[in-house]
């Protein structure tokens, strides 16, 4: 748990990595590997919960420009990694939700262009509009992607090897989170991770006047509390309370 605390896993992540560790212990046990004292000590092991929030990232409107505009289109990876972060800034997705995008989701609902039957959390499906100027990305890649991969997967993005070849049909979560964050460190100077490019795109569209409601079904929220959390209506730091306090 230290190690993992150490090197900056989240909070869940953490949990879940115990939850499995214990369901080792409790194999050991039941094979003799370990006594009965040693397995319930080894049960009692907690992480701490935590308390209140921590400080989100959300990327202002000139933050998300520049880091899109900074990305240049050198070779197919380039186009693909442009791709990718525009799926994420201008429709909401996950990362797993992006990792497992097909192609043939791309299609055209009341006359535009729409990622189709995205798998959610929870078994929940939707659909979400693409922005022109994302698609206009998208497309970019699409040629891109046909050049390179053909009718060989219909995964919309994979792995590129180092020698520009095709790599693993399926580009991993994990592959788009160290994209998300080299890029973003690289133009930004911070670290931005995919959670946060979601969020962006939830109180961004929102501040621009996007419904409330609209935001929760595009995110694909069970609760409209969830989506107040990812717009930072909690909390307000462009007119906090204290500021309502005049003093000469």
């Amino acid at each position: 748990i230290l190690y993992m605390e150490q090197t900056g896993y989240a909070k869940s992540t953490i949990s879940t990595n115990l939850s499995i560790t214990k369901q080792l212990f409790n194999e050991l046990w039941k094979s003799g590997v370990i006594d009965n004292d040693t397995y319930t000590k080894l049960k009692e092991i907690r992480i701490k919960g935590q308390k209140g929030q921590k400080i989100k990232t959300w990327l202002n409107h000139k933050e998300a420009q520049l880091l899109m505009k900074s990305i240049r289109n050198k070779n197919d990876a380039a186009i693909r990694d442009k791709a990718i972060l525009a799926t994420m800034l201008g429709s909401g997705l996950r990362r797993f939700e992006v990792s497992e995008l097909n192609c043939s989701q791309i299609g055209k609902v009341e006359q535009r262009c729409t990622f189709t039957n995205i798998k959610g959390k929870g078994e929940r499906y939707r659909t979400v509009a693409i922005p022109g100027w994302s698609m206009n990305l998208i497309e970019r890649w699409l040629e891109a992607r046909n050049n390179l991969a053909g009718n060989f997967t219909d995964k919309l993005f994979f792995s590129i090897r180092k020698n520009g070849t095709l790599g693993n049909t399926r580009i991993s979560p994990q592959a788009i989170r160290n994209i998300t964050r080299d890029y973003s460190i690289k133009y930004l100077g911070k670290p931005v991770l995919p959670h946060d490019l979601r969020r962006s795109y939830a109180q961004l569209s929102y501040r621009a006047g996007a419904p409330l409601r609209q935001v929760q079904i595009s995110l694909g929220h069970s609760s409209i509390r969830t989506t107040e959390i990812y717009l930072g209506l909690d909390q307000d730091f462009i007119k906090a309370p204290g500021d309502y306090i005049e003093i000469e």
